[in-house]
């Protein structure tokens, strides 16, 4: 049986859990795939990781050009994370004629256009399903199930810390802190928790998925990213009244001349699939013409998830090696497409959650409804509650579709009236799917 050599670059939580399912599952591996799969060696700059999985010292080499130069190595495993020193990394080992896998999102989503080339121009590839979802096959499914599709959109939920905080305020009534607090205690958020409730974690991972499916070169700064730390406990739960709960999501579509590329909290209806995705756990919304709905749901995150994926990953790299021959699938040109601009969000057409905190007199109702009307935003349903002793009531209306420019001006003109209190907040409705 040929042997196929793997070289490690990271010893991390994803690296030890990659460690561990070759370990375990090694054998189901080079059993299906035909050829024995090896791992030869691996580095981290800390040694001290090694200690607590007992690896076997002669696997453990000084630094990753060991690794990288080392003709015997067929496949080199990138999880540092990060954009240096990890992009030198890929693209020298691509250049060495290895196949490279990695789950680094936040490189690809910026560099994915230099990396992809450079594996073409030297007859390897890059697999990349884990820079995603983790376990959840999303790569896959865009890259070859959809590979005769149009792919129409992307509707994701795509972070776990998020979903995990927007879950237990809807659910337990908690404030954004005291559900971000929780979210740290049970490990699903870091102490640094800005790049996932921001939104930025997000919108690497779409800028990843919607160059895939719209064959285009989508980078994190084309895309609008609104996070979720502004979302209160009163929004989560005048929402729940109206039948509908906040999550923070990733859209991706295709516009007859545009591309429309978004990372935003918005209203679900309760009956949305996406609505009953709930703590860390993740899921993507896919419309196509031929397959039309696909739903994949899962773990996001993990190192257990992440390390499946993975090995996917290897078990496609190991198919291409025996193969002699690079997939067309693999080669991924994400630049054939027709080029179509990307759609300003303030050019989008939606339906809004609007919340206003106004002065508690006669007539408020008419000035609001009165400067909507004048931008030509028509209201769908309206909701006023009243509070004993407080000089601010929040006045909550449903908004029928229109312009986000046009929404946003009647905003900016009702909040400057002394009507209003304090700034009014504007939430996305979707309700496709």
């Amino acid at each position: 049986m040929k042997q196929i050599k793997i070289g490690l670059i990271g010893f991390g939580t994803i690296g030890r859990a990659v460690y561990s399912g070759l370990k375990k599952n090694g054998s189901i591996l080079s059993a299906n795939l035909g050829a024995k799969v090896v791992l030869k060696s691996l580095c981290d700059r800390d040694r001290s990781v090694f200690k607590e999985s007992k690896v076997n010292k002669k696997l453990i080499k000084k630094n990753a050009y060991e690794i990288i130069n080392d003709p015997d190595i067929d496949i080199v495993i990138e999880l540092i994370g990060g954009i240096k020193p990890a992009k030198d990394f890929i693209i020298k080992a691509l250049k060495n004629k290895k196949y490279v896998i990695t789950a680094n999102k936040a490189l690809l989503s910026v560099d994915k256009k230099e990396i992809f080339k450079v594996a073409h121009d030297n007859g390897v590839a890059v697999f990349f399903e884990a820079s995603v979802l983790a376990g959840v096959p999303v790569i896959k499914v865009l890259r070859e199930s959809l590979i005769a599709n149009s792919v129409k959109s992307i509707k994701g939920i795509i972070n776990g810390t998020s979903n995990y905080i927007l879950s237990a305020m809807y659910e337990k009534g908690i404030s954004f802190k005291v559900a971000l607090k929780e979210a740290q205690e049970k490990g699903y958020a870091e102490r640094n928790y800005s790049l996932d409730v921001d939104g930025h974690d997000s919108a690497h991972k779409l800028a990843i998925m919607s160059s895939l499916a719209f064959s285009c070169d989508i980078k994190p700064d084309d895309i609008y990213v609104e996070g979720i730390s502004n979302i209160s406990n009163d929004d989560v739960k005048f929402a729940k009244e109206f039948g509908y709960c906040i999550k923070l999501l990733a859209v991706a579509k295709s516009h007859k001349d545009s591309i429309e590329v978004r990372v935003q909290p918005a209203l679900l209806p309760k009956e949305h699939m996406l609505s009953n995705v709930n703590e860390a756990y993740n899921a993507v919304y896919l419309k196509s013409d031929m397959a039309q709905d696909i739903f994949l749901y899962g773990q996001g995150a993990g190192g257990s998830s992440t390390s499946s994926g993975v090995l996917s990953d290897v078990a496609d790299a190991v198919s291409c090696i025996l193969a002699k021959d690079v997939l067309k699938a693999y080669q991924v040109d994400i630049f054939s497409g027709a080029k179509k601009k990307l759609r300003q969000a303030s050019q989008v057409e939606s339906s809004y959650y609007v919340r206003f905190m106004a002065v508690d007199t006669p007539g408020v109702l008419a000035k609001i409804s009165g400067i909507l009307a004048k931008h030509k935003v028509s209201i769908a349903s309206v909701m006023q509650k009243s509070r004993d002793r407080v000089k601010a009531v929040p006045i909550i209306m449903l908004t029928h579709q229109v312009k986000e420019a046009d929404l946003n001006n009647a905003i900016n003109e009702i909040d400057k009236k002394k009507i209003i209190m304090k700034r009014s907040v504007v939430i996305k409705m979707e309700k496709e799917g």
